[in-house]
């Protein structure tokens, strides 16, 4: 037996969890680290060469050595934070230890999520930083699982 279920419903659905995203989120910070290539040295003077030759073996100039630095990138997010126990058990049972969180949000920020090492919550505030590290892998959540992903992180 096979259950039709109108189409309606699934735009009603994701209105309504759009909203709760946008009116009753909480601004965030993701924090992650990058690599940026830095040249340590100055580049060589180039030498012409007159010769008709068109290899250009030996080399005309020095590109210097590279040297890599990690930089912390901050990115500013929106999610639906729950914070305790009481509140998450209303949309899934998660066995997480106290003082950690579960969030909800775009799965378009999926790649985000999975680059970042720390989670800086309520941003808004401006008393004191909530920092949070990942407790497992981002998942979809919700309707067909398509639209919106689940997050957990314990306090640091």
């Amino acid at each position: 037996m096979t259950i039709d279920i109108p189409s309606g419903v699934f735009s009603a659905y994701e209105d309504m969890a759009d909203a709760m995203i946008t009116h009753f989120g909480v601004p965030c910070q993701l924090l992650y680290t990058d690599k940026v290539e830095v040249v340590s040295q100055t580049l060589d003077t180039v030498k012409q060469r007159r010769t008709m030759s068109l290899s250009n073996q030996g080399g005309d100039y020095s590109r210097g050595s590279v040297t890599y630095k990690n930089v912390d990138v901050v990115e500013n997010i929106t999610l639906r934070v729950y914070y305790t126990k009481k509140e998450w058990q209303k949309i899934g049972s998660f066995d997480l230890a106290d003082g950690s969180i579960v969030c909800i949000g775009y799965l378009s920020d999926l790649p985000k999520l999975n680059k970042a090492h720390t989670l800086v919550v309520s941003t808004d505030v401006g008393l004191e930083d909530w920092r949070f590290q990942k407790a497992g892998e981002p998942f979809p959540w919700g309707f067909k699982k398509r639209r919106y992903l689940a997050s957990t992180w314990k306090r640091v």
